[in-house]
């Protein structure tokens, strides 16, 4: 940390590509003992984030994907801030993937990016803000507490005497490095940046379509590959009849992909290898494969629902058992009961799934889209035998990730090709392959009871969750934060179909269940939904002038402003109505209320408010596009989407029957943000939870019909 390292000119541009003397702060640099050469540049390296070279231009490395978020405007924006680096002076490079330390965790999901980094960013900034700061009060001869730094330059405040970054860079370099633990911080109060909206470093290359996703990677000598997997999981090649396709013009080779079943399910395939895209692709449907299914060819989703039914009937593992809950039920003025029911769900991200992949000399080079490149590394090291600093991962960016990019099969796939070919090869996936072969959220099944006082006030609640994913993550939700009699038991139901990571997974589903079931008892009890939730959360034990774990504090206000910004309680039109839940999660809070109209049985949202509460904010606009574009894609699950299953296969296939909403359905979204000083919390899945129940409340607040199935659909009453 500090150490001051030397490097020749040759060996500076090679490992940064940053022409002319610089500063360099956390470049894994060779140590040379060449002193006194003219054309050595210094380097020290408290972290790996941050150069800034003697032109006074600085470039700060992403270690997180970018898919749409604009985590590489985020980021950088924390420390240039710290800094004091004019932002006209930063420019932005994706950080390699690699398992080699540099850069830390790089998996890109769960809301962490800015949750993760940002004390740490702000370290960096800091660091080299003193750094520079040292290096002008020892060329003047002053203490550094005499100078000031910021807008790319240092300052002595008694004389008025100025040196840019640029120009201080080299001495800096020579002079030891401060310690990032205890390096001061910004007090919030003088942030410049932090807390404005800054346009996204990428938006004119979206705009231009200069922007390279890992479709648009292209290689010299680039093959291209279509794969006909098997459509059912565990499945297994019988026979092939390549005839035709290698017939058809452009086809190179045919080749026998296996398939992986641990621990990332790659299905297994046959791939056809051709010098374009459409050649591939017509090869691909040229080709005869004869397919033993095995022992899932005749799972349903059907089937599934009624194994779900059938073992809601025994008990499942006690998770929670908190008060007397059967005692709670013996002595509550009226009990109810419902039953939640929860689909599939596909990611069904812009751009399909992809890999480019080239494969020799004892290395691998991997251009992807992906959410996890040390994953990948990892993976693509234990498939081709290579050790992992042999294997390149390039970040590209994403067209959308919502999870489905944190598994590492289309990369492993590609290399299981690649390295049959003596040239690059890019696979690529059609929208039917994306939707067939994804790593879809898990379908779910939820009983519960509640039971009510003469005052309309739950005093008990009994959950039982039946899931296909294996992961629990129901320890912090709602009711046992609220209701001090409650049980909930979970049961695991496997199915054949690969699950996984889905834009909150179960905080997708939970939030739903639970917040549709609080407005039945809050109906049943005769009380105002609102109200409700407010008197729950206010009701909460905290300790002695202090915050409960749940901050509640935080979360009245945030019920409290969604209630005020929507007009909670004013009149609204015939057949429309009003619906409203909370989350809180990935440490930020948000509370939504939904105005939804129904028309011959069809649900229209109107209008939806959006509360939230996410600390300390970097950048204003990126959290409203995640609240916008949160609630674009719940509202698609919410109300049309659903992956089933007949015969081992995935029905669902392309936007016809599996739809999103079209622009004429998108609601008007109000964006409402609670200023906060506390520690930054995550935004990416924060807009989803609340949606769903919203939207299905305000569904009842306008026609009288519960909905406790998803999606949506067509709305009749009886």
């Amino acid at each position: 940390m500090n150490s001051i390292q030397r490097m020749s000119r040759r060996e500076f541009l090679a490992v940064t590509g940053v022409a002319g003397t610089g500063l360099i702060l956390g470049v894994a640099c060779p140590i040379r003992d060449t002193a006194g050469a003219a054309a050595e540049a210094a380097v020290f390296s408290p972290d790996v984030f941050l150069q800034i070279a003697s032109d006074g231009k600085a470039t700060i490395w992403v270690s997180r994907s970018e898919m749409g978020q604009g985590v590489r405007t985020g980021l950088p924006m924390i420390v240039a801030e710290e800094a004091g680096i004019p932002w006209e002076n930063v420019a932005i490079k994706q950080a390699p993937g690699a398992n080699d330390g540099r850069f830390g965790p790089q998996l890109t999901g769960g809301s962490l990016s800015v949750r993760l980094l940002y004390d740490r960013l702000r370290r960096v900034g800091a660091v080299a803000r003193d750094a520079l700061t040292a290096a002008a009060a020892a060329e003047w001869g002053v203490a550094p507490e005499e100078c000031s730094a910021g807008l790319g330059k240092v300052r002595h405040e008694a004389t008025g005497r100025r040196l840019t970054y640029g120009e201080l860079v080299e001495k800096a370099a020579s002079l030891p490095i401060p310690d990032a633990e205890n390096v001061p911080l910004k007090d919030a109060e003088d942030f410049d940046l932090i807390g404005t909206s800054v346009g996204r470093v990428d938006e004119r290359d979206y705009i231009r379509g200069k922007a390279v996703f890992g479709l648009d990677h292209v290689e010299d000598g680039m093959l291209y590959a279509a794969v006909s997997r098997c459509p059912v999981v565990g499945g297994r090649i019988k026979s092939i009849d390549a005839g035709e396709a290698k017939k058809f013009p452009g086809v190179r080779e045919i080749i026998e992909v296996e398939g992986v079943e641990d621990p990332f399910y790659m299905a297994a395939g046959v791939a056809v290898i051709a010098d374009d895209t459409w050649s591939a692709l017509e090869g691909r449907r040229l080709l005869k494969v004869e397919w033993d299914f095995g022992e899932n060819g005749d799972a349903s989703t059907e089937a599934l629902r009624k194994e779900l039914a059938e073992r809601a009937e025994t008990p499942g593992e006690v998770l929670r058992d908190d008060g007397d809950t059967e005692g709670a039920f013996a002595s509550s003025a009226e009990t109810i009961e419902a039953k939640y029911e929860l689909p599939f769900l596909a990611h069904a991200t812009m751009e399909p799934m992809n890999c480019t992949a080239r494969v020799g000399g004892g290395s691998c080079d991997i251009w992807s889209p992906t959410q996890n490149p040390q994953s990948v590394q990892r993976a693509v090291s234990g498939v081709l035998g290579l050790p992992e600093d042999k294997v390149n991962v390039h970040v590209t960016l994403l067209g959308g990730g919502f999870g489905r990019r944190l598994y590492p099969d289309a990369e492993i796939e590609a290399v299981k090709i690649a390295r049959r070919m003596d040239a690059p090869v890019k696979v690529v996936w059609t929208r039917e392959d994306d939707l067939r072969w994804d790593r879809y959220r898990p379908a779910s099944l939820h009983v519960l009871r509640g039971g009510i006082d003469d005052k309309g006030v739950p005093t008990a609640w009994r959950w039982h969750i039946l899931n296909t994913y294996t992961g629990r993550f129901v320890e912090d939700d709602f009711p046992a934060f609220a209701v001090k009699n409650y049980h909930v038991e979970y049961t695991h139901v496997p199915f054949a179909l690969p699950r996984g990571a889905w834009r909150g997974t179960v905080n997708s589903q939970n939030p739903f269940v639970v917040h549709s079931f609080l407005d039945e008892l809050a109906a049943a009890g005769n009380q105002d939904p609102m109200e409700l939730r407010l008197k729950l959360v206010r009701g909460a034990d905290r300790p002695e002038g202090g915050e409960d774990r749940y901050g509640s504090r935080r979360m009245i206000r945030v019920i409290e402003t969604a209630a005020e910004k929507s007009g909670w309680g004013g009149g609204l039109p015939q057949g429309v109505g009003r619906g409203t839940a909370f989350f809180f999660g990935y440490e930020s809070y948000c509370a939504q209320v939904a105005e939804v109209e129904v028309v011959n049985g069809r649900p229209r949202v109107r209008r939806v408010v959006c509360v939230v509460d996410c600390g300390e904010v970097v950048n204003p606009d990126l959290v409203e596009a995640q609240c916008e574009g949160g609630i674009a894609f719940a509202l698609s699950a919410a109300l049309k989407q659903e992956i089933s299953v007949s015969n081992g296969r995935v029905v669902e296939g392309n936007f016809d029957d599996y739809p999103m909403i079209e622009i004429g359905e998108m609601p008007e979204v109000e964006s409402h943000i609670v200023a906060s000083r506390e520690a930054p919390g995550g935004m990416g899945e924060v807009p989803l939870p609340p949606l769903f129940a919203a939207v299905t409340n305000a569904i009842y607040d306008a026609t009288g019909v519960r909905v406790r199935k998803l999606p949506v659909g067509t709305v009749r009453k009886g």
